[in-house]
């Protein structure tokens, strides 16, 4: 029996692995065009907003599909998910690399976007199935680190790639390599211990051998959930904020720093780096301690100091290593967003998870789409009025008032101490208060 569960213990981080590694994949596909925007530009003549048009196609899918992928993680499993996943992925990488004209360059590259759309909430599908509730916030900080740094390392290496095979033979063998991640998902992951002949690792529910809710009962009690709409709204905001920094941080170093474009990329390099790093030290102490809500808060809070500093020191203009500093504290303090996967797993249906977490991923790239629209219409405005410095002032002093909001709602969040709550909420007899930090 023992020598069974150490098995067990041992195959769960093969299965983890190979679905760590097809996210890291996400992410270098999800950034692949930049590398390769000159390339494009020589090949199809294409303009400034065609190629605008091919790197948000990825995203329109990408979105669309947050709650059909947790309903396919919850149904069809992880395995099939991700296998079905790579695949699309393999095709439009392939059909991008042979497109003969910009038509087919979109439709690849949606194909991609939609392949990509599904691995995600699998990865935390397999979570709640192969690991304790304890490992789940490390688990997930893991796993955003993965694709955070499959982000950073597909500049590199594809530039190289691109240099030594051509554009066209780069973008072949990754859709090839993409195929082969979708035999190691067939060979290797299994959506529960069971299918590989070993005991449970999470406790089986009763309740949930009996009776499962329908599909879209689910669902409408997951959105309807008074609990999980304070981590929607952040979401929303919080990562919307977070992906607005990401856009615009290099030209505010340009516009108001006069920094070359080489120099001031060598800064806002930190940015995902820092996410990275933050996502898998927030994961690991929240398990830690067994909390989830006052992290948040601490974390909120510091995010609200340091754009505070960005944006009333010397006029909207601090002295660079501050601004630097404060940029890559940014990004660390905003992976509190991580722990609300967690949070919505344990407030909801236990065998939904995969649904519970895909409602707060949609309002993540519904903030994506919205927030930075937002805020590059102050920065348009104000432009003209007020110059540079006094413009991104603006969208600083926005990103402080956003982020005092994302406080104040931190405090409305449900503490679950890292466990599933979701027999007591709906019995009625979990009676912590919304309002208390444990």
């Amino acid at each position: 029996m023992v020598q069974e569960k150490n098995r067990a213990y041992t195959y769960r981080w093969i299965v983890f692995g190979v679905l760590l590694l097809t996210y890291f994949f996400v992410f270098f596909h999800r950034l692949s065009p930049a590398v390769v925007k000159v390339n494009l530009e020589e090949a199809f003549g294409m303009t400034a907003m065609q190629y605008s048009n091919l790197t948000a196609v990825y995203f329109y899918p990408y979105a669309i599909m947050q709650i059909p992928s947790g309903i396919l993680a919850d149904t069809l499993g992880a395995r099939k998910t991700g296998v079905i996943g790579c695949l699309t992925m393999a095709v439009g990488s392939i059909l991008f690399g042979i497109a003969p004209g910009f038509s087919m360059l979109m439709f690849g590259r949606m194909l991609v976007g939609l392949g990509a759309s599904v691995i995600f909430l699998s990865i935390l599908k397999i979570q709640s199935l192969w690991f304790a509730e304890s490992e789940f916030g490390t688990l997930t900080g893991m796993t955003t680190f993965a694709g955070n740094l499959g982000g950073a390392v597909a500049q590199g290496p594809l530039a190289l790639m691109v240099g030594l095979l051509t554009w066209r033979m780069s973008f072949i063998a990754i859709g090839i390599f993409s195929a082969f991640l979708a035999v190691l998902i067939f060979v290797l992951v299994r959506n529960k211990p069971e299918d590989k002949g070993f005991a449970p690792i999470v406790a089986v529910r009763k309740e949930t051998q009996q009776k499962q809710a329908g599909i879209w009962q689910t669902l409408k009690e997951i959105v309807l959930c008074r609990h999980m709409w304070p981590i929607i709204i952040i979401n929303f905001l919080a990562m919307g904020v977070n992906f607005t920094i990401t856009a615009w941080a290099l030209p505010y170093l340009t516009d108001v720093y006069g920094l070359s474009v080489s120099k001031a990329g060598a800064i806002t390099f930190f940015y995902p780096l820092g996410a990275a790093v933050g996502c898998i030290v927030t994961g690991a102490i929240t398990d830690k301690i067994k909390m989830r809500k006052l992290p948040a808060i601490f974390m909120s809070v510091g995010a609200i100091v340091c754009l505070a500093l960005i944006t009333f020191l010397n006029g909207g203009k601090a002295p660079l290593p501050v601004f630097a500093v404060c940029l890559i504290l940014i990004s660390v303090f905003l992976t509190y967003t991580v722990l609300f996967y967690g949070l919505s797993k344990d407030i909801n249906h236990p065998s939904f998870s995969g649904m519970s977490t895909s409602v707060p991923n949609v309002a993540v790239f519904a903030g994506a789409a919205v927030v930075p629209l937002v805020f590059g219409g102050v920065i348009s405005k104000y432009q003209p009025i007020l110059g540079n410095q006094g413009a991104y002032q603006k969208m600083f002093l926005g990103f402080l008032a956003v982020s005092v909001i994302c406080t104040v709602l931190n405090f409305f969040l449900l503490e679950t101490n890292c466990r599933s709550r979701y027999d007591e909420l709906r019995e009625g007899t979990y009676k912590k208060n919304i309002f208390s930090l444990k």
